[in-house]
């Protein structure tokens, strides 16, 4: 095998674009077998064969059951909205469709020998990025990554104005803006560019917003028109929807052109001919228009800057060619629009230069990197408690969202029950307080932990978000030599094994069938998921936090566990608190308060526990990190953070049985000055937050579960069993009262 070839992929919404890098280090667009640089992501299934492009698009008329399009706007959701001739499909195994026909296309013009970097957008959350990543391998490529499409619009603009080299013209260090607007999704990104670097400053953006919301407003429009004249209605039917549909994403490009057009609409026999002023466009998506214009504003402000520090506002994706765009941004901004880049190839070469530099940086192709990358995380990450004050759930967020990538945090657990062998975590992705506002990412299992183990032993969790924006989680038993890398248990999503049964599929010239006889396979052998739902019998209370490269003394080291046999010198004198002794006061269920004369911070973490584990009963709890010196922010390359918060103790009160609570640091984000983190040399600054009320829960044993629903089915038969003959006494009294009123004689009464 010669040296690999790396090429951009731009999997957009409506229209797809392949890009690579040549000996020269200049990027080129890929054509694809009809000689266009656009690939419609529009997919047809036949019976024996799948249709990716401009003949998908032509047959969404004739068979509008067979026709997948915009399935990005569906990545991370277990199925495609739409139904597939009566089948619900995987997003991802749609898009794996697409990408196997620009897997053709790249190996007809370059050969076998590539390797691809994916665009997701910025604000793509981690299931979404995951989908990615599964259809790229399902179809058969080599994926080094996945990466921004802001981040590659840079690179590309970088590319054209010599930014890309440290020695590069350009001397001057830029603030760009990228203004991303595609057929489905939204992207806002702030980048600061310099010779040979591009960092991303803060991102944000709407993953259900894009030019199909602009295309479908002007449907409704002419659809309202055309039933006014003839009393029909077009989107009736999907063959005539799909026909309108067509006929106004037609009629929108003209308008950027001219400022006017006439629409043809033709259903069931009537003709109607429809014009449309720009004017008219504009004004009913005008609300579309400002929801941008209020991502753009509010991605300022969390970047706690403003419209004077921007240099460039790059434009992004097609939809970005309506000039009710570059209007608006020019009355925010009081700039022009740079369109020095090809809105449509900007992301595709930026992706294939991102390609090359992971190549270079993998020794893998013709020059050394010559530039460097830094990206942000899009959305916070964090896991899931429950406040002991109003005993509701609550996201405790380890990494704020905008922290340079890559991203560590590491939180030390202790086990809560002598031999204690697993350890669960719910992992949450999204800014809310609230769960079920957040995007569940998975659940993490830490098995088999060394027997032996005392009550009160640490295990390292350390949590790492990379480049991509993918998260791996990894845990340590300080004391022995045991490092265990942990998969991540989603509630959705393929294996490795269930990948490499759509790969095979995709592998030869499938057809529909082939698609459905696996779907059925599938669905009698049982899920590839890894997703499993586990109920009580583990516990884990943290004991403290830490990030790379420090270690803070939080108590006396415990002796080494009876099960290591030698212990690491690096690890045996990791300091570790010490337990204390329950509260003489113990009640199952319990929960037990961590407080401190200023109500202590922290924040708890409940989740499932595994199928036989022990069966005492569990409660379990996730702290943010410390405020003590040497402390550093999430990423663990930053500045120390700031003053000691004394250690909270243990209230009297109930502690579930068999349960031992452990004093919590404060959290390392509160307090009254901001904790800085950095990554690769760059330092960003977090904004103060008020500390988290201290965080508990418990958790009951199978058995215990199994009492209190029976001793639940008694009280509830009691209660109904009341209830009914409540209900009859008071019937025979009605009856005995009318009675009376119709006979007095007969129905005399008592008193």
């Amino acid at each position: 095998m010669g040296k690999l070839k790396p090429i951009g992929i731009d999997l957009g919404t409506t229209n797809s674009a392949v890009a690579w890098v040549d000996h020269a280090g200049r990027t080129a667009m890929v054509p694809n077998s009809e000689g266009d640089i656009l690939t419609p992501s529009v997919v047809f299934f036949d019976d024996y064969e799948v249709i990716v492009g401009k003949e998908a698009r032509a047959a969404a008329i004739l068979y509008p059951d067979r026709v997948a399009e915009c399935v990005k706007r569906d990545m991370g959701h277990p199925y495609y909205s739409k139904p597939i001739r009566g089948q619900y499909l995987p997003p991802e195994v749609i898009q794996a469709c697409i990408l196997r026909k620009l897997k053709a296309d790249i190996l007809h013009t370059l050969g076998p020998d590539t390797a691809v970097v994916i665009t997701v957008p910025a604000y793509f959350d981690e299931l979404r990025r995951k989908a990615t990543a599964d259809a790229g391998e399902m179809a058969g490529l080599r994926v080094l990554d996945i990466v921004n499409e802001p981040t590659a619009a840079a690179l590309s603009f970088g590319e054209a104005v010599g930014f890309l080299t440290p020695s590069g013209s350009p001397k001057e260090e830029m603030t760009v803006m990228v203004y991303d607007l595609g057929g489905g999704t939204f992207d806002v990104t702030l980048l600061h560019l310099a010779p040979g670097t591009i960092r991303t400053i803060a991102t944000d953006g709407d993953v259900q917003l894009g030019g199909r919301d602009w295309d479908m407003r002007l449907v409704d429009y002419v659809a309202e028109q055309f039933k006014a004249i003839h009393g029909l209605d077009p989107r009736q039917t999907p063959a005539g929807l799909q026909r309108l549909l067509d006929t106004c994403v037609e009629a929108k490009h003209t308008l950027s052109a001219r400022t006017k057009t006439k629409v043809r609409v033709v259903h069931e026999g009537r003709i109607a001919d429809i014009e449309v002023t720009r004017e008219k466009f504009e004004e009913l998506t005008a609300d579309l228009l400002e929801r941008t214009a209020y991502t753009c504003r509010q991605l300022l402000a969390a970047a706690k800057m403003d419209w004077s520090q921007i240099n460039r506002i790059l434009l992004v994706g097609g939809s970005t060619r309506m000039p009710m765009v570059s209007r608006m941004l020019k009355q925010l901004s009081g700039m022009e629009p740079d369109h020095t880049v090809n809105p449509d190839e900007a992301v595709a070469r930026g992706a294939a230069q991102y390609a090359s530099y992971l190549l270079a940086k993998q020794g893998g192709i013709y020059t050394r990197p010559s530039f460097e990358v830094v990206n942000v995380n899009a959305h916070s990450l964090g896991v899931e408690g429950i406040d002991p004050d109003t005993m509701r759930k609550t996201n405790v967020i380890l990494i704020p969202r905008n922290t340079p990538l890559p991203a560590r945090f590491t939180e030390r657990f202790a086990t809560k029950t002598d031999n204690q062998r697993s350890i669960v975590i719910q992992i949450l992705e999204g800014e809310s307080t609230h769960p079920a506002e957040c995007t569940p990412i998975a659940r993490t299992v830490i098995r088999d932990l060394p027997t032996g183990l005392p009550k009160g032993w640490p295990v390292e969790v350390t949590f790492e978000y990379g480049t991509n924006g993918r998260l791996s989680v990894r845990a340590v038993v300080p004391g022995t030599q045991r490092e265990v890398q942990l998969e991540l248990e989603r509630d959705w999503g393929y294996s490795s094994e269930g990948i490499a049964r759509w790969r095979q599929v995709m592998a030869g010239s499938p057809g529909f069938g082939d698609f459905e006889r696996l779907l059925q396979e599938m669905l009698q052998t049982g899920p590839s998921q890894t997703a499993q739902s586990v109920g009580g019998g583990w516990v884990a209370v943290p004991v403290g936090a830490e990030s790379a490269n420090w270690a803070t003394p939080l108590g006396p080291a415990p002796p080494a566990p009876p099960a290591a046999t030698q212990s690491s010198p690096a690890t045996a004198s990791v300091p570790t608190p010490s337990i204390p002794a329950p509260s003489a006061s113990v009640a199952s269920g319990g929960t037990a308060s961590i407080m401190s004369g200023s109500m202590m911070s922290g924040a708890a973490m409940a989740g499932p526990s595994l199928a036989g584990s022990a069966a005492a009963a569990a409660s379990a709890a996730v702290m943010p990190p410390t405020d003590i010196p040497g402390l550093r922010g999430p990423s663990g390359l930053g500045a120390p953070a700031s003053a000691a918060r004394p250690i909270g103790e243990i209230a009297a009160g109930a502690i579930s049985a068999g349960g031992v609570a452990v004093p919590t640091p404060a959290s390392l984000l509160s307090g009254p000055h901001p904790a800085s983190a950095s990554s690769g040399g760059l330092t960003a600054s977090y904004p103060p937050q008020a500390p988290p009320l201290a965080t508990s829960i418990s958790t009951k044993t199978a058995t215990e579960l199994s009492e209190d629903m029976a001793g639940s089915g008694s009280s509830s038969r009691m209660l109904s069993l009341v209830g009914h003959v409540i209900f009859a006494l008071l019937g025979l009294a009605l009856g005995y009262l009318i009675g009376h009123w119709w006979n007095p004689e007969r129905f005399p009464l008592p008193w």
